[in-house]
C-alpha cells in the first residue's frame, strides 16, 4: 500500500512538472483528423490556460486545428485569440497563416484564404524568422495565381525559390532540412505553372525537368515528383505528343490521387478527355469529362482551368441527339460558372467562355420546354392542322408557295432557330472581342469560306473559336442581317463575279453553277439570284455576253 501511494505521488510530481513537449509527444503519431488525438490536444489546451501561456496555447488551438475534422474554422480563431494575447507578432502572423489555410485547403475558399493570408503579411513583412516570412509569402502567391494574377505570383515563387535552395539548416535539424528542400520544390512547381499560364512554355520546360531531377529517388518527395509529372505531361499535350502526354498524366495520377487531390486529379482528367477526344476515342474521353463532374458533385470546388469540360460534354450529347444529358450538363455549367463569378471574380472576366451564361439559360430553357411541353405543342400542331384542313388546304398552299419557297431557300444552309436573331441583341460585347471575330470573318470571306456545301452557324462559330450567340449578334449588327441571309449574299456575290470576269462559267448549267456556290438546290439558287439582282441567272448571263452590266 505505502508503495502504491508512493508511485502515485511520484506520477503526481512528474506531471506537475511536465513540459509542455511532453503534452505534444502523446499525439505525434496521430494522422491528421484523427479526432482521438483531441483528448491529448485538450489536456494541452487547459495547463496552457491555467498558467496563462498564450504562446503555448496558440499552439494548443493550431494542434486542434489539425486533429479537428469539423471546427477547424473554429479552433483557427482560438489561434488568432491566443496569438494576440500573448503580443508577439511572430506568433500573430503565424495564426493568421493557420486560419489562410483552413479557407484555402480545406474549404476552398481562395479570396477569404488570400485576406488572411494578407492580414499575416502585416505581421510578418519586418519578421526577422526569415522561413515564417517565406513560408507567408509563398502562400500569397498559391492564391495570386488560382485568382489569375500570375505574373505577380511568379515573382513571388522565384524569391521563395531562392530562399528555399539555400540549405543552411544545420545537419540536427532534419526536419528543417527536409521543409525547405520541399518549399523549393513547391516554389519550383508553382513557378512553372505561372509560366505555362502565361504561354512561356519554353521557359517553364527546364523548371520541369529540375524538379524531376531533384525530386528523382526520394520517396519523401514522391508527391511533388507526381505534380512535374503532370506538368511535364501538359507541355507534352500542348506539343501534341498525346502518347507520351497520356503515359506522365498516369504517372502523375498514382501519386495524386493516394492523397486524394482532387484539385489536381480533375485538371488531369479534363485534359485526358481531350486528348482521347481528339483522337477519336470518345467514349474514353467523355468518361474522363464526366469525373471532372463528379468531383464538382462531390466537392461544389470549380477550377478555371477545367471549365471547356461541359462546353466538350453539351456538345456530345447535343450531337448524340440526348437532350436530356443536354439539360443535366448545362444546369452543372450554369452553377459552375456562379460559382467561378464568386470565387474568381477577377480571373472569370478574362477567361473565354464558349457559352455564354445568357445563351446557356436560353439553351436551358429550350430543352426544358421540350421535355415539358413535347405534347402541348403535339396537340396544337394536330389542331392546326385540321383548321388547315377545313379551310382549304389547297388555296392557302398557292397563295403562300412563293413565300415557302424563299424561306426554304433562307433556312437551307442552317438548322439555327428562325429567332435567334432577337434573342443575341440584347447584350453588349466587348469591343476588343467584336473587332477579332470581324478579322476573322474578312479573311474568311477572302478564302471564300462560304462555298462550303451545307455550312451551319455553329460550324462557322467553331471554326471562328467563339460561340454562336456572339457570332450572330455581330452578323445581325456589322452585317446588317441574320447568318441566312449572310452566307447566301455572298454566295450570289460570288456568282455575279465569277459569271462576269470568267467566260467558262458563262457555259456552266445553272445546276452546275448553284453547286459550285455551295447550294443544294437549283430553285433556291434562282430565287435568291433574282431577288438580290432583278434577273434570273440565264438574263444576267446573257447580259454579260451582249456586254451590258
Amino acid at each position: 500500500m505505502k508503495k502504491a501511494i508512493f508511485l502515485f505521488m511520484c506520477i503526481g510530481v512528474l506531471m506537475s512538472g511536465q513540459k509542455f513537449s511532453d503534452y505534444r509527444a502523446r499525439y505525434d503519431n496521430f494522422d491528421e483528423n484523427d479526432s482521438h488525438a483531441m483528448e491529448f490536444v485538450d489536456a494541452y489546451i487547459r495547463e496552457a490556460k491555467k498558467v496563462k501561456d498564450y504562446k503555448e496555447l496558440s499552439q494548443a488551438y493550431r494542434d486542434a486545428v489539425y486533429f479537428s475534422k469539423e471546427k477547424k474554422l473554429m479552433y483557427a480563431d482560438s489561434v488568432i485569440g491566443a496569438a494576440i494575447l500573448a503580443k508577439d507578432s511572430d506568433v500573430i502572423g503565424n495564426a493568421y497563416l493557420t486560419k489562410g489555410s483552413i479557407y484555402y485547403f480545406t474549404l476552398r475558399k481562395y479570396q477569404k484564404a488570400l485576406d488572411e493570408y494578407l492580414r499575416a503579411w502585416t505581421y510578418l513583412e519586418n519578421s526577422k524568422d526569415s522561413y515564417l516570412y517565406h513560408k507567408n509569402l509563398y502562400h500569397i502567391g498559391v492564391v495570386k495565381s488560382y485568382l489569375g494574377y500570375y505574373e505577380e505570383a511568379y515573382k513571388i515563387f522565384s524569391k521563395c525559390r531562392q530562399y528555399y535552395n539555400k540549405p543552411d539548416a544545420p545537419e540536427t535539424q532534419p526536419n528543417l532540412r527536409h521543409n525547405r528542400k520541399r518549399g523549393y520544390l513547391n516554389s519550383l512547381n508553382q513557378m512553372s505553372i505561372c509560366l505555362i499560364l502565361l504561354s512561356r512554355y519554353k521557359d517553364a520546360e527546364p523548371l520541369v525537368s529540375e524538379g524531376l531531377q531533384q525530386s528523382a529517388n526520394d520517396k519523401d518527395f514522391d508527391l511533388e515528383r507526381s505534380y512535374f509529372y503532370k506538368l511535364k505531361a501538359i507541355l507534352e499535350y500542348l506539343e501534341k505528343n498525346d502518347q507520351e502526354a497520356l503515359a506522365d498524366f498516369n504517372t502523375a495520377l498514382a501519386g495524386i490521387e493516394k492523397v486524394n487531390d482532387f484539385t489536381n486529379a480533375s485538371v488531369i482528367y479534363y485534359l485526358k478527355g481531350k486528348i482521347l477526344l481528339r483522337n477519336n476515342r470518345d467514349q474514353q474521353g467523355i468518361g474522363y469529362l464526366k469525373k471532372v463532374d463528379s468531383i464538382f458533385q462531390q466537392n461544389s470546388f470549380v477550377l478555371p482551368a477545367t471549365r471547356e469540360t461541359y462546353e466538350l460534354l453539351i456538345d456530345y450529347y447535343r450531337n448524340n441527339a440526348d437532350p436530356k444529358k443536354e439539360l443535366y450538363y448545362t444546369n452543372q455549367l450554369l452553377k459552375f460558372d456562379k460559382i467561378l463569378s464568386a470565387d474568381f471574380k477577377y480571373l472569370s472576366t478574362k477567361i473565354h467562355k464558349e457559352y455564354d451564361t445568357k445563351a446557356l439559360i436560353e439553351s436551358k430553357k429550350k430543352l426544358e420546354n421540350t421535355s415539358r411541353y413535347g405534347y402541348a405543342v403535339a396537340a396544337f400542331c394536330l389542331i392546326g392542322l385540321l383548321v388547315i384542313a377545313g379551310v382549304g388546304y389547297q388555296r392557302i398552299w398557292k397563295n403562300k408557295k412563293g413565300e415557302l419557297v424563299r424561306t426554304q431557300a433562307v433556312m437551307e444552309i442552317s438548322d439555327e432557330e428562325p429567332h435567334e436573331t432577337n434573342s443575341v441583341k440584347s447584350f453588349k460585347l466587348p469591343e476588343h472581342l467584336v473587332a477579332d471575330i470581324l478579322n476573322k470573318l474578312q479573311l474568311m470571306e477572302e478564302k471564300n469560306f462560304y462555298l462550303e456545301k451545307g455550312l451551319t452557324q455553329s460550324q462557322l462559330a467553331k471554326k471562328l473559336k467563339t460561340n454562336t450567340a456572339y457570332l450572330s449578334a455581330i452578323i445581325n449588327e456589322h452585317k446588317g442581317c441574320n447568318f441566312n441571309t449572310y452566307i447566301n449574299r455572298l454566295r450570289i456575290m460570288y456568282a455575279k463575279e465569277m459569271l462576269t470576269n470568267d467566260p467558262i462559267w458563262r457555259k456552266y448549267a445553272i445546276d452546275d453553277i448553284s453547286r459550285e456556290c455551295g447550294f443544294s438546290n437549283r430553285s433556291n439558287f434562282s430565287k435568291l439570284f433574282l431577288e438580290m439582282t432583278k434577273m434570273s441567272p440565264v438574263e444576267f448571263t446573257r447580259k454579260i455576253e451582249q456586254g451590258v452590266e
